[in-house]
């Protein structure tokens, strides 16, 4: 059965659907953040990741090899994200059969951008976690007159 029968007779869950769409939607407010590139590809891969409740779990490592970057780079993109309130980060912990915890994929949750907005503009842009401003200093040339 294709995509458009499964839309019309209701047999596929939303969710499995979702997963199915070639595309995902951003925010367009996120060009007002002034991301770098690397950070605007981290953020449109978890967008296109998570599902309607905005949360998702991908390695650093699935990360950095499909957007074909370091892992570092995804590690400090992500940190950024975080101090920029567009993503919260939470470690999680999984249990083999045996019971031995290690470390597992980081949750990740969507935050709303309007809210990053909002929590930059009452906290000035300085405010302790929210890191940088919506246009960063080195992006602003001093101008002269001649």
């Amino acid at each position: 059965m294709s995509l458009p029968n499964y839309l019309a007779h209701g047999t596929m869950g939303e969710e499995r659907l979702m997963r199915l769409m070639p595309y995902c939607k951003l925010d367009n407010d996120i060009f007002s953040l002034r991301l770098d590139p690397y950070e605007f590809e981290v953020y449109a891969y978890l967008v296109s990741c998570a599902g309607k409740k905005g949360e998702c779990w991908p390695s650093t490592n699935t990360i950095a090899r499909t957007l074909g970057m370091s892992q570092s780079t995804v590690i400090s993109k992500m940190e950024s994200l975080v101090r920029r309130q567009l993503i919260d980060k939470r470690a999680t912990t999984r249990h083999s059969k045996t019971g031995k915890a290690s470390t597992g994929n980081n949750h990740y949750h969507i935050r709303s951008v309007t809210e990053a907005i909002m929590a930059h503009e009452r906290f000035g842009g300085c405010h302790g976690g929210l890191g940088g401003t919506l246009i960063d200093e080195g992006d602003i040339e001093e101008i002269t007159e001649v």
